[in-house]
């Protein structure tokens, strides 16, 4: 063999060595795709306030300070309230044979006269409209009651004022708690007290149905 042949061979087998003692080449592995559950929308809180938003384009201004659209409700309602539940205390002491049903109308009769009154003085010295009658649905529990009698007439009468008498609470404690008008504030103050008032009252006629009573939100 030449040199020339000899030094051809030689690299071959060189070559040949060298990619005999390489390293293997690595396997590349693809990791398996995930897939990923898109976010999904929070829930809305059942507690979540749908109130409305008052601002200070909403108030009426006065010579005793501004009020508020819950004011203005607050003074309609005790004004319609009043007239429902002279009326219908008025029946309690005529048909009812429980003396704590009687005690209660007595007292919701004087203290509803006085809130009745000073209403109407807020109410005429701020030029607003005082209402004259009971507001629809005040007017169906006095329809319904009107011919009740016995213990029939007592449920009805101590149930519907104590579902009433707690959303005038909160009605009351709104508007104390932020109202400027120099007049509302001791109206609310007194209405409230009255308020807890009857609601003691009521409970102590042993009448209420505390499961008719809404469930307290937060």
């Amino acid at each position: 063999m030449d040199s020339r042949n000899l030094r051809i061979a030689l690299c071959g087998t060189l070559a040949l060595a060298a990619t005999a003692c390489a390293p293997p080449t690595p396997q590349v592995v693809t990791a398996p795709q995930i897939r990923v559950p898109a976010a999904q929308p929070k829930a809305a809180s059942p507690t979540t306030s749908t109130s409305t938003t008052v601002t200070e384009a909403d108030l009426t201004d006065t010579p005793f300070g501004p009020l508020s659209p819950a004011a203005k409700k607050l003074l309609t309602i005790v004004q319609q309230t009043s007239l429902r539940e002279i009326t219908t205390s008025t029946w309690a002491q005529q048909r009812s044979s429980n003396p704590a049903v009687q005690e209660a109308a007595r007292v919701i009769i004087t203290q509803h006269k006085d809130l009745e009154a000073r209403d109407t003085d807020i109410s005429s010295r701020m030029d607003l409209p005082i209402p004259d009658k009971p507001s629809a649905d005040m007017q169906a529990g006095i329809d319904r009651m009107r011919n009740e009698v016995g213990d029939t007439f007592d449920r009805d009468y101590v149930n519907t004022l104590r579902q009433a008498h707690a959303q005038a609470l909160i009605l009351v404690s709104t508007v104390r708690a932020d109202t400027r008008n120099t007049l509302v504030r001791p109206f609310a103050d007194l209405a409230g007290d009255y308020i807890k008032t009857h609601i003691n009252l009521l409970e102590k006629t042993g009448d209420v149905d505390y499961t008719q009573l809404p469930i307290p939100g937060v």
